[in-house]
């Protein structure tokens, strides 16, 4: 090991650590002249490095001028390190050198007509974002769709009454309702009048008209039967 060429490998920089690792490994083994002739396969062995990424780094250590090699004929190739000329591949032709473009050059084709609309949303998505649910003017605030023929104040004022009752108001509950109504309205009585009645009473529910109001409960009960024992005879008949 010559600690002459070890001292001037350990100080270099802008090489990867697999370079590094060949470039001490050689430096270990040569003379205070930098000469050194071990095989890929021993540098592999001391580095952990495969012999294919041995080769790689060999080669770049070549073109930075750190490493000389020579080939051998039946044998390893003789190594000389040479620190001192270093030189990595990057630094030997500067991007200043290059020769630049005509200061007049027009721009790239993509910059000189810019089109707005790739930065637009796809057609599809500004259906999407222009799509609106269809709302419906005819239902209440629980969704419940209203037939045209029923007023919405009428019957929001009835759901109140019916909140108060606690009445369960599933979309099956109402549209009873509304077959009850419906079917009021066809006998000729007026939708909103039986709401109204409701709503006085205080009834969770509809009722006919023709029924008097002292004669019903909310549970729908029929109308209380007369008490006979109460009624009077005239001319020997009831």
């Amino acid at each position: 090991m010559s600690t002459i060429i070890m001292s001037q490998c350990w100080p270099i920089e802008g090489i990867s650590p697999a370079q590094k690792a060949v470039l001490i490994s050689l430096a270990d083994q040569s003379n205070d002249d930098g000469y050194c002739w071990p095989s890929v396969r021993t540098i592999a062995v001391r580095t952990c490095l495969s012999e294919r990424a041995v080769q790689g780094a060999i080669r770049w250590l070549e073109s930075a001028h750190i490493l000389r090699a020579s080939e051998r004929k039946g044998t390893s190739s003789v190594y000389q390190i040479t620190p001192a000329a270093y030189a990595p591949p990057q630094m030997l032709h500067p991007a200043d050198a290059a020769p630049r473009g005509a200061g007049n050059a027009p721009p790239p084709p993509q910059m000189l007509h810019p089109t707005p609309a790739d930065a637009a949303p796809k057609p599809s998505m500004n259906r999407q974002l222009n799509r609106k649910e269809p709302k419906d003017t005819r239902a209440d605030a629980t969704g419940f769709v209203l037939p045209d023929w029923i007023p919405a104040d009428a019957w929001a004022a009835f759901m109140e009454t019916r909140k108060t009752k606690k009445a369960k108001s599933t979309d099956y509950a109402l549209s009873l309702i509304v077959k009850s109504l419906a079917d009021f309205k066809a006998a000729g009585h007026n939708p909103v009048d039986i709401l109204n009645a409701s709503i006085k009473a205080g009834w969770s529910d509809v009722y006919p008209p023709k029924v008097p109001a002292s004669a019903m409960t909310p549970a729908r009960r029929t109308p209380a039967p007369e008490n006979f024992a109460s009624r009077t005879y005239t001319g020997g008949k009831l």
